[in-house]
C-alpha cells in the first residue's frame, strides 16, 4: 500500500512538473514575467487530471464489476460444488441453454449495439465438503447479439469468414449449418491458439433470430486436455422463446 501511495504521489508530481512546463512556455510566449500564475495553474490542471482520471477509472471499475455481482452473490450463498443439468433462461431476451453443474452467467453488458454476457462454471472457485478445490476442467462463456446484417454479423458471412479464413491461430475441426427454431444456424468447434503456441479448445453456435443473430461461444480448458461434451451439448441447446 506505501509503495503504490508513492508511486502515485511520483505520477501526480511528474503530472504537475508537466503542466508547469506548458504554463511556463506560454507565459514566456506571451512575455509575462515570474513563475506565480503557471504554478497555480499547473496545480489547478493537476488536480482537474488527477480527479478526472480517478472518476473514470471508478467508472470503468463500476461498470466492469456491476454485471458480476449476481455471480459473485450467488457462489457465497451456495459455497459448495453444484453438479448436474439445469435450464438457463436469460431474463431479459428469453432464449434457453442447457447449462451444466456451476455455469452461472453475468448482466447483459451493452456496448454500442451489441449486447454481451458473460459465463463461468462458478465450481471452480468453491472446495468441496473435504475442502478440496474444484479439480474438473475450467468453463467460461460468452453471450452476444448484435444487429442482424446480412454481409457483415448473419450467420452466411461469420461462414464465409471462417471458410476463408487464413489465420493459423484459430483451427476449424468441424463446422455445419442447422436450424435453430427454424431458424439459420451456424456450428462450429475447434482450436485457438495463443501468440505463444498455447491452445484453447472453442464451441460456437450462431443463430440468427429475427432482426438479431445470438453468438454462444464456450471454451474449456482442461489439465489432462481432455475435453468434456458439456460445451457442444450446451452452444447445441440454444432455443429463442421470443423474437
Amino acid at each position: 500500500m506505501t509503495a503504490l501511495i508513492l508511486l502515485l504521489l511520483i505520477a501526480a508530481t511528474v503530472i504537475y512538473a508537466v503542466f508547469f512546463l506548458i504554463f511556463k512556455i506560454i507565459w514566456m510566449i506571451i512575455k509575462k514575467q515570474g513563475n506565480k500564475w503557471p504554478l497555480i495553474w499547473a496545480g489547478v490542471c493537476t488536480f482537474l487530471f488527477c480527479a478526472g482520471s480517478a472518476a473514470l477509472i471508478g467508472w470503468g471499475t463500476y461498470k466492469v464489476i456491476k454485471p458480476f455481482t449476481g455471480i459473485i452473490e450467488r457462489t457465497q450463498t451456495q459455497p459448495q460444488p453444484v453438479y448436474g443439468q439445469t435450464e438457463y433462461t436469460d431474463p431479459e431476451y428469453g432464449f434457453t441453454l442447457t447449462v451444466f453443474n456451476g455455469m452461472d452467467f453475468s448482466d447483459w453488458m451493452h456496448f454500442s449495439g451489441t449486447d454481451v454476457k458473460l459465463g463461468v462454471d462458478t465450481n471452480v472457485f468453491k472446495k468441496d465438503n473435504a475442502g478440496k478445490d474444484f479439480k474438473g476442467p475450467i468453463t467460461i462463456a460468452a453471450i452476444l447479439r448484435t444487429a442482424n446484417k446480412p454481409e457483415d454479423t448473419s450467420v452466411s458471412a461469420l461462414k464465409k469468414a471462417l471458410e476463408t479464413n487464413k489465420d493459423r491461430r484459430i483451427e476449424i475441426d468441424e463446422m455445419y449449418t442447422m436450424t435453430i427454431d427454424g431458424n439459420p444456424a451456424l456450428y462450429v468447434s475447434g482450436t485457438a491458439y495463443g501468440n505463444r503456441g498455447e491452445s484453447v479448445p472453442v464451441w460456437l453456435v450462431a443463430a440468427e433470430n429475427g432482426k438479431y443473430v445470438y453468438y454462444v461461444g464456450i471454451m474449456e480448458i482442461s489439465e489432462d486436455g481432455n475435453n468434456s461434451q458439456v460445451p457442444e451439448k450446451t452452444v447445441q441447446s440454444l432455443r429463442f422463446s421470443q423474437n
